[in-house]
């Protein structure tokens, strides 16, 4: 009886999720701005409960990305306008920007095939272009020059993310990196449709898809800390291991 109430930490985790996206639904549903903007602030102590339930370790690169994320989830609870949407945005911006080192310290361009990084790179050059197509665009809407130097900044920084996570994930092509790369896509198409209904139209339906893929973006970023714990692990014990077999061989001749 008692192994049908076991449930393994992966579940405890999934199980998270769901009940993270059911709530999501409920709240994008009701349309009600209190609501909405509390269950954006629970979010990242609501997943760092369930990570800390096994994990004792914090990766304190991606501590800090938390940390700035969450101050821009919990800033639309009590600044209002343009306070709120710059503040929030420069905490985004600072969290991408966090999340954009540790990408690249697990690049190594000699990992990248040089036909692909020629085409990875076209590929960035080319939604750079857009993105400035885009703010030129956005002018007419937002008036305010420092929320468009922020939007444009925060959306170049997601592009490059996504550039250089995609890159990583070639090069690497581990478990860890696709995780990350989804964290990444998932924070970029939330961004995407949190600009549609802020600038152009609100609709309870899109507004939902945007926090699902920021909801879904967290917990690929946990299950990537938690992959990179247990690969750092499995990696010490292994060194550990060959080095009391060394020592062993070298007592016994």
């Amino acid at each position: 009886m008692k192994n049908i109430f076991k449930i393994s930490y992966n579940a405890v985790f999934f199980l998270a999720l769901l009940s993270l996206l059911t709530v999501n639904f409920y709240t994008a549903y009701s349309e009600d701005a209190l609501f909405l903007n509390t269950f954006k602030a629970i979010l990242i102590p609501c997943f760092l409960i369930v990570f800390f339930i096994k994990n004792k370790r914090l990766n304190l690169a991606f501590a800090a990305f938390l940390m700035f994320s969450f101050f821009g989830d919990f800033s639309t609870l009590f600044l209002l306008n343009d306070s709120n949407t710059n503040t929030s945005n420069i905490m985004y911006l600072f969290g991408y920007l966090v999340l954009i080192v540790i990408s690249i310290s697990k690049f190594k361009l000699a990992d990248v095939d040089k036909v692909v990084g020629f085409y990875l790179l076209g590929i960035l050059l080319i939604n750079g272009y857009f993105l400035c197509t885009l703010c030129g665009i956005l002018k007419a809407v937002i008036v305010d020059s420092t929320e468009m130097v922020l939007f444009g900044a925060k959306s170049m920084a997601l592009i490059f993310l996504v550039f250089i996570s995609f890159a990583v994930y070639l090069g690497k092509q581990t478990k860890a990196s696709i995780l990350f790369l989804i964290m990444s896509i998932c924070f970029a198409f939330s961004d995407i449709l949190n600009y549609v209904v802020h600038y152009y139209i609100y609709n309870w339906s899109i507004l939902m898809i945007d926090r699902l893929l920021y909801v879904t973006g967290l917990f690929f970023a946990f299950k990537y800390v938690i992959e990179t714990n247990n690969t750092e692990r499995e990696t010490y014990i292994r060194r550990n291991v060959r080095e009391e077999a060394y020592s062993g061989d070298n007592i016994m001749a």
